[in-house]
C-alpha cells in the first residue's frame, strides 16, 4: 500500500475465541518490544480466550493467519515505516489488506554516567526494580511500540486500566477481535508525562505502612499501571531546588550571590536555615553557566530552580529588577501561608533565567533553562519582559488547593494564561494530588477543567507530585489524571463513564457515590480552612490531624447506603462485585482512619497513644487483611500519620510483625 494511503478493510484477529493472527517480533527485539508482545497477547486472551502465538520474524508461521508486526521488523521497513527514525516515544499504527503493523521508536539512548540529578530522577519517577535505561517500565525508556499496543488495546479492544493490579484491569468480553483500518502516526501530547509514583515517602512508624513484600508488589503494579497510561518522557530533563548547598560551597567567597537580609547580613537569616539567592548578581548567573559548561554530559537543560523558600533578597539591584505587583496579588493567598505579605518578585526571576539562557546560548543555542513559578513569584511578570521557548517554567503553586470557589478558580487559570503569554514553555508542576489523605476526596471536574485549560494554553509537559495511591476512595480523580494525558480534549464525563462501566449493573450507583463525595467537598469548603488552622494541620503533610473534622462520622452513612445498593445490583456479576467491594473496603478504611484521627490527633493536647490504642489496632488489623488489594498506598498513610498522630514506640516496629 502506498505511504499515506487509507486502508479500507478490517483484519480479523480472533473469531469466536479462535486465533486468526500471530504476533511477529524482530529477530533481535529490544526488551520493550518483547514486553509489548506479552502485553498484547495477555490482554487479547483476557478478552477473547484466544492465546496468540509470538514468533520471531525469521521463524516459520502459518501463512493463513494475519501477522501483527511489532517493532522494527523488516516487513515494517519494507512498507516504509522506519521506526528508529520516528521521534522519541512515537509510534505508527498501520493496516494493509494482509497485515497489522505497530512500530515505534524503541531506540535505547547512549549510556552515560549518571550525575546526582539523574539519580534523584530515578528515585522519584521509577521503582527500584526498573531503574535501568532500556527497561520497558523505566520512565526514560522510549517505548513507542509498547505505547502503540496500549493505544490499540484501548481503542479496539476496550481495555481500561482503572487502578493498579488485576482487579483494576477491565477487559470486556470480546470473543471476536478485529483491527480496524489504521494509518496513524501518534506522538505524545506532552514531552514529559510525569506522575511521581509516591514510592519514596519516609516511614518512621513502619507498622502503619506496607509489609516489605506488599510494598515491593505494590511498587511493581503501580509502575506497570503508569506505563499502561503512557507515562514517560521523550526529553531527559532534570531539575530540583538548585542552590541548596551553595551557601556551604560559596558563601565565604561570594556572599553577594545570596539574599541580603533586612539586618544587612547575607545568606541564611539563621544558622542552618533556608535561603534564597540574589538573582540580580551577574556572578551568580555566570557560575550557573560555568557549572553547566563543566558537565561532561553537556545537558540540554540548565537547572535554575530557586530553593524551597520565597524570594527574599532585599538588595537594591534585585529590588530594581522587580515589577509592580498585580492588582489582585495575593487576593487568594491564605493569611497562614508563608507567602502571605511577601514582596512580589516574579520579574527578578524571569530576568535571571533569561540572563542564564543568553549566556549559555553562546555555547549552545539549543540549551534551555528551567525555573519554577512558585511562592511569591507564582504570578506572571508585570514589567513587560518577554521570554522564549528556551525558558522552561514549572507552574508550581504553593496554595490554591481544590476545591476552589468559582472566582478563585478563574483567577488561578488566568495565572497560567499570563505565563503562557510570556513566550516561555510551561509544564504543570503541582502538588494537588498530595491532598486528601485516604479520604473520599473528590475534585475530578475542577481538576479536569484546570488540566484542559492548561493543555489549550500550550502546556508542554507535566510533573504531578505525587500519587498517594488512594485508588479506592479517589478513583475518579486519578482516572482523569491518567486519561487526560492521552486524551486532553476528551469530555471528562465521557472518560468517567469508562471508569463507571467497569462496575457493570452498579455503574449508576457508583457514579452516584462519587457524585455524593464531590458535592460534599464542594459544599463543605469551610471545613478545609477552619479545622486545619485550629488543629495545625497541613493539607499535604499532616491531613490526618484534621481528617475527623473534614470527614465527621455523620457524613459516611449516606455513602455506605449507596454502596450497599451497588452491591445488590451486581450480586450475579463476580467481577463487578469485587470492584464494588474494593470501594467499600476503601470507605471502611477511611472511616477507621478518621476514627483514629479523632483520638490521636496532635491537634488535641489530650491525645495519648492509650486513648487511641483500640481504634489504631482495629485499623492496622484491617490494613494487614487488605493491604494486597491496593486500596491505598499504605506507606503514604504512614508518612502522613507520622506527622499527625500521637504514636507510641510500638508502631516503630515493622508492619511484618506488628500488630
Amino acid at each position: 500500500m502506498p505511504l499515506g494511503a487509507a486502508p479500507s478493510i478490517e483484519l480479523l484477529l480472533v473469531k469466536n475465541g479462535v486465533p486468526h493472527a500471530v504476533v511477529v517480533i524482530p529477530d533481535e527485539p529490544v526488551a520493550s518490544v518483547t514486553y509489548a508482545a506479552d502485553e498484547l497477547v495477555t490482554h487479547v486472551a483476557k478478552a477473547s480466550g484466544a492465546k496468540l502465538a509470538i514468533v520471531r520474524e525469521s521463524e516459520p508461521r502459518d501463512p493463513s493467519v494475519v501477522p501483527i508486526y511489532l517493532g522494527d521488523t523488516r516487513a515494517a521497513r519494507a512498507l516504509g515505516i522506519e521506526a528508529g527514525k520516528l521521534p522519541v516515544e512515537t509510534f505508527v499504527l498501520r493496516t494493509t489488506d494482509e497485515a497489522f503493523y505497530i512500530a515505534g521508536n524503541d531506540v535505547v539512548g547512549p549510556r552515560r554516567e549518571k550525575n546526582a540529578a539523574d539519580l534523584e530522577s530515578d528515585r522519584l519517577y521509577n521503582s527500584p526494580q526498573h531503574e535501568g535505561l532500556g527497561d520497558p517500565l523505566n520512565m526514560n525508556t522510549s517505548a513507542g511500540t509498547l505505547f502503540g499496543v496500549y493505544e490499540w488495546l484501548e481503542h479496539d479492544v476496550g481495555v481500561r486500566w482503572l487502578w493498579p493490579g488485576e482487579l483494576g484491569t477491565y477487559v470486556p468480553s470480546l470473543p471476536t477481535i478485529i483491527a480496524r483500518p489504521y494509518n496513524r502516526t501518534v506522538s505524545p501530547h506532552f514531552f514529559q508525562r510525569a506522575i511521581r509514583p509516591g514510592l519514596t515517602f519516609e516511614v518512621k512508624h513502619p507498622a502503619l505502612g506496607f509489609t516489605t513484600k506488599a510494598a515491593e508488589a505494590y511498587a511493581n503494579d503501580e509502575i506497570i499501571y503508569l506505563r499502561r497510561h503512557r507515562m514517560g518522557r521523550g526529553t531527559p530533563i532534570t531539575y530540583h531546588h538548585a542552590f541548596v548547598d551553595w551557601w556551604e560551597k560559596y558563601g565565604r567567597d561570594h556572599p553577594e550571590w545570596f539574599q541580603l537580609n533586612p539586618d544587612g547580613t547575607r545568606g541564611p537569616a539563621k544558622p542552618g536555615g533556608r535561603f534564597s539567592m540574589s538573582v540580580s548578581s551577574p556572578g551568580l548567573a555566570r557560575q550557573v553557566v560555568a557549572l553547566w559548561q563543566a558537565d561532561p554530559n553537556h545537558p540540554k537543560f540548565i537547572n535554575a530552580v530557586e530553593n524551597d523558600i520565597p524570594g527574599l533578597c532585599t538588595c537594591a539591584d534585585c529590588l530594581a529588577w522587580d515589577g509592580p505587583p498585580p492588582p489582585d496579588y495575593q487576593r487568594f493567598t491564605p493569611a497562614t501561608s508563608k507567602v502571605y505579605g511577601k514582596r512580589f518578585v516574579t520579574d527578578r526571576y524571569v530576568k535571571f533565567w533569561l540572563a542564564i539562557q543568553q549566556l549559555a546560548a553562546k555555547d549552545d543555542p539549543d540549551v534551555s533553562v528551567v525555573g519554577y513559578a512558585y511562592f511569591n513569584y507564582f504570578e506572571p511578570p508585570t514589567s513587560g519582559v518577554k521570554l522564549n521557548p528556551h525558558i522552561v517554567i514549572g507552574f508550581c503553586p504553593s496554595s490554591y488547593w481544590y476545591p476552589r470557589a468559582p472566582d478563585e478558580h478563574a483567577w488561578y487559570k488566568r495565572q497560567w494564561t499570563g505565563w503562557a503569554r510570556t513566550g516561555a514553555r510551561l509544564f504543570s508542576r503541582t502538588n494537588y494530588f498530595l491532598d486528601g489523605y485516604c479520604m473520599p476526596y473528590i475534585f475530578a471536574h475542577q481538576f479536569a477543567d484546570d488540566f484542559q485549560h492548561e493543555a489549550k494554553e500550550g502546556m508542554a509537559g507535566t510533573d504531578f507530585d505525587s500519587l498517594t495511591g488512594a485508588w479506592a476512595t479517589q478513583g475518579p480523580n486519578l482516572y482523569l489524571l491518567m486519561r487526560l494525558h492521552n486524551e486532553p480534549a476528551a469530555d471528562p464525563d465521557a472518560l468517567l463513564a469508562e471508569y463507571y462501566t467497569a462496575f457493570g449493573a452498579a455503574s449508576a450507583d457508583v457514579k452516584a457515590y462519587f457524585d455524593y463525595w464531590e458535592n460534599y467537598l464542594m459544599t463543605h469548603r469551610a471545613l478545609l480552612t477552619g479545622p486545619f488552622d485550629e488543629l495545625g494541620g497541613s493539607r499535604w503533610r499532616s491531613f490526618a490531624k484534621a481528617a475527623q473534622a473534614v470527614f465527621p462520622a455523620d457524613c459516611f452513612p449516606a455513602a455506605e447506603t449507596i454502596l450497599a445498593r451497588a452491591a445488590k445490583a451486581v450480586a450475579a456479576d463476580p467481577d463487578a462485585t469485587r470492584r464494588v467491594q474494593f470501594l467499600r473496603d476503601g470507605l471502611t478504611h477511611a472511616m477507621l482512619s478518621a476514627r483514629v484521627s479523632s483520638l490521636l490527633t496532635l491537634g488535641d493536647p489530650a491525645s495519648t497513644p492509650e486513648r487511641g490504642a483500640a481504634a489504631l489496632k482495629a485499623l492496622l488489623e484491617f490494613r494487614r487483611r487488605h493491604e494486597g488489594e491496593w486500596i491505598y498506598n499504605l506507606n503514604h498513610a504512614a508518612w502522613v500519620e507520622d506527622a499527625s498522630w500521637k504514636l507510641s514506640n510500638e508502631t516503630k516496629q515493622p508492619a511484618d510483625v506488628y500488630p
